[in-house]
């Protein structure tokens, strides 16, 4: 497994353990993406601290969560300069959530929720 997920109660973190976000680490996490929205899982914040690179399937990946919160909160954490070119490619709305630690993302997310 490329990703370990942590129940935080209003949200979970998907923290990626792979070094990229492509062909071969992708599919089985686009599942449990899929898994976790119809358990409720409405608000998801996905670490990519330890990822250096993104190909068009990781960045599939990142909009399939994109549309899965889409009535929750999306947080990307950590996210690489070439992670950063792949996402500025597209026109994400509402625009994606970025912070550079874990703690900045966890804050992000309690204050978007409002907690």
């Amino acid at each position: 497994m490329n990703y370990q997920i942590e129940n935080k109660g209003k949200y979970s973190v998907i923290t990626m353990l792979a070094d990229s976000l492509d062909a071969h680490t992708t599919p089985e996490l686009k599942s449990e993406l899929v898994i976790l929205s119809g358990k409720a899982v409405k608000s998801m914040i996905i670490d990519l601290t330890q990822c250096q690179s993104c190909d068009t399937s990781g960045l599939s990946a990142i909009m399939i969560a994109h549309r899965l919160c889409k009535d929750g909160v999306l947080v990307l954490v950590g996210a690489c300069r070439s992670v950063e070119s792949m996402l500025s490619i597209q026109r994400f709305d509402p625009p994606l959530l970025l912070t550079a630690t874990i703690e900045e993302g966890e804050a992000r997310m309690q204050q978007e929720l409002g907690e």
